[in-house]
């Protein structure tokens, strides 16, 4: 291989060999060291150096020209972007929300309205906003067995009871549940609803991540203090506003006591259970409870539609009465059992007289009314017949008086004729002067009608007296409904 340097030195050897020697030309070096010269320098003419020059300024206008430029368009962003700077603290509060100003690090305004707001630019201030909306949160597994395949809680709140383990045991490791009063195991579901009502406590003290853990949290704290002083059948027989009120005051005293700047607005009790493997049980409890109460209000009104159908509205004043009757009498007040006495007469009578400082004027009616009445009108028709009855004596002893036989073979003519006109009377014409023997049988047919009359006045006098026990028994069984009702 041959060397460059070589090659290089040989080619300018024979360019200087080549170039004529004139006047005023360069003494060679070779000529005077005795050697070719390899490297020849040529002094250029002030010309080349003015074009030269020339060459150099221009490109120096044109850098110069350039950097004053950039230095403009750099100057130009620097106002833009110190423009954009200040224009950066112009936020806007949507609806929904309230805004808190920061200067500084401190807080200078709150609850700023929705709308566009100036504010000093970030860093040197800043524009929290904080949503102001209602907030729902279901527990739906934190007291209650677990369930397969459940993804999220609303899902286990929708979920029907049956969907949860029932296998009759218990994981402490997976299932949750209640500790009641009365040491029993119970299960609940509820909804949350909440609000941010101190914007500023909660920017300061809540961290948005640990929000809805936090609610959470203190609200189950609340429903484990509430359930330890409360007994199952508290909980799952009588209504459940009691409850959950209790629940909402104790969690809202522990936020409270945080500065935690959030209003719970309600605590719903969405489901109540017993232990899963006492569920029927419980069910078949409540179902005998239930029946009792509806057999109850059913003869409650039964009691009230007999009392009305009785006495009408004077039905309360006259059992009030009765029972001070039985009471003074039991004591042997005679004198004011008497005197009560007229009184409750003068009530059925539709007069009037004070009871309990109240007048009790025509407050009877129905029944009772309708027994008096007839009683009256019996009375009446009493009285009627007996003096008629006195009437017709007096006639019929001054006929005797007048002639005795006359009114005695008419007496016994009318007598006989109506004796011989009863149904239970056969006649039989026989012939004079002969003698005959008769032998006569029971008439069956009358025989049977009266033995039919007979059992038919007998069931009714059962029946009344049926029907007067039954009565009594009422009375008895409503003035031991009163005695539990007073104080």
């Amino acid at each position: 291989m041959s060397d460059p340097h070589e090659h290089d030195n040989q080619q300018t050897e024979s360019e200087s060999t080549e170039q004529p020697t004139g006047q005023g030309a360069e003494p060679e070096v070779g000529l005077i060291s005795g050697r070719s010269a390899s490297v020849r320098f040529e002094r250029k003419s002030d010309s080349s150096l003015s074009n030269n020059r020339a060459r150099m300024d221009a490109a120096n206008q044109s850098l110069a020209d350039a950097l004053r430029i950039t230095y403009g368009f750099l100057q130009f962003g620097m106002v833009i972007l110190v423009v954009l700077f200040f224009f950066s603290g112009v936020q806007r509060i949507n609806e929904g929300e309230r805004g808190i100003k920061v200067f500084l690090g401190k807080p200078t305004q709150t609850n700023i309205e929705p709308g566009a707001h100036i504010t000093a630019p970030y860093p040197i201030g800043e524009m929290i906003r904080v949503g102001e909306g209602a907030v729902e949160i279901p527990l739906g597994s934190d007291f209650m067995p677990t369930r397969p395949g459940a993804t999220s809680e609303q899902q286990l709140i929708n979920a029907s009871i049956d969907e949860f383990n029932s296998n009759g045991r218990l994981n402490p490791a997976s299932d949750s549940m209640i500790l009641t009063a009365d040491q029993n195991i119970a299960h609940a579901q509820f909804r949350v609803n909440y609000h941010r009502s101190n914007h500023r406590d909660f920017v300061e003290n809540v961290l948005p991540q640990n929000e809805n853990e936090m609610v959470r949290l203190v609200v189950r704290r609340a429903v484990v203090h509430t359930m330890a002083e409360t007994t199952i059948d508290d909980l799952l027989k009588t209504s459940t506003e009691a409850v959950e009120s209790r629940i909402r005051e104790a969690a809202q005293g522990s936020l409270d006591d945080v500065d935690a700047g959030i209003t719970i607005d309600r605590v719903v009790l969405v489901r109540k259970s017993p232990p899963m493997f006492l569920l029927d049980r419980f069910a078949s409890v409540q179902s005998a409870a239930q029946a009792a109460g509806e057999e109850r209000e059913k003869a409650l009104l039964d009691r009230e539609r007999m009392l009305n159908d009785v006495a009408g509205r004077g039905s309360g004043v006259l059992i009030e009465m009765i029972n001070e009757y039985e009471r003074l009498v039991e004591l042997g007040e005679d004198e004011a059992s008497e005197e009560l006495l007229a009184k409750i007469d003068t009530v059925m009578l539709g007069g009037e007289v004070e009871w309990n400082g109240e007048p009790t004027f025509a407050l009877v009616s129905g029944e009772v009314s309708e027994i008096l009445q007839n009683a009256q009108a019996q009375a009446s028709s009493r009285v009627s017949r007996a003096i008629a009855d006195l009437e017709q004596f007096y006639a019929k002893q001054a006929q005797y008086e007048a002639n005795p036989m006359l009114m005695i073979a008419r007496d016994w003519a009318s007598a006989m004729g109506e004796f011989l006109n009863k149904d239970f009377v056969s006649t039989m014409y026989l012939p004079e002067g002969r003698a005959a023997e008769l032998l006569i049988n029971p008439d069956q047919d009358w025989e049977e009608e009266r033995v039919r009359l007979e059992r038919r006045e007998k069931a009714r006098e059962q029946q009344e007296q049926r029907r007067l026990e039954a009565q009594q028994d009422y009375y008895r069984t409503q003035r031991g409904i009163q005695a539990e009702d007073e104080p």
